[in-house]
């Protein structure tokens, strides 16, 4: 069952990707909230909602849950290291937010390396 990650939880691992996205030159996108055991879409239901992959963003402006990062893990430590840090998968899933309907695009790649992961990149070149 999906449900809303504990803002608590994430502000500053998100807080911080948001400075670095702001300091490359990036608007800072904003992140409506976190969903976790499954997709935004299914929170308050008994479904996970659909899900091909670990994790998605709601990118798409028009999308109703737009800003929404959604973690088929129940576990919050797949998106936020002990320590407080964003995981590769939180900035992997924020740089699709930084760079709306881009897919693993040239304008996605150039957002998760500004966010502080460059490796993110390399793996994604086409």
């Amino acid at each position: 069952m999906a449900q809303a990650l504990d803002p608590a939880v994430y502000q500053d691992a998100v807080a911080s990707l948001q400075a670095r996205a702001a300091t490359a030159g990036f608007r800072i996108a904003c992140v409506a909230g976190i969903s976790v055991g499954g997709c935004a879409e299914a929170i308050g239901t008994e479904r996970r909602g659909a899900f091909r992959r670990r994790a998605h963003a709601h990118n798409r402006p028009p999308d109703p849950p737009y800003g929404w990062i959604c973690c088929l893990s129940r576990r919050p430590e797949r998106l936020v290291t002990p320590g407080g840090r964003a995981s590769a998968l939180l900035a992997h899933e924020y740089a699709h937010l930084l760079a709306p309907s881009s897919g693993h695009g040239e304008r996605w790649r150039r957002a998760i390396a500004a966010i502080g992961f460059p490796a993110q990149a390399n793996r994604r070149r086409r």
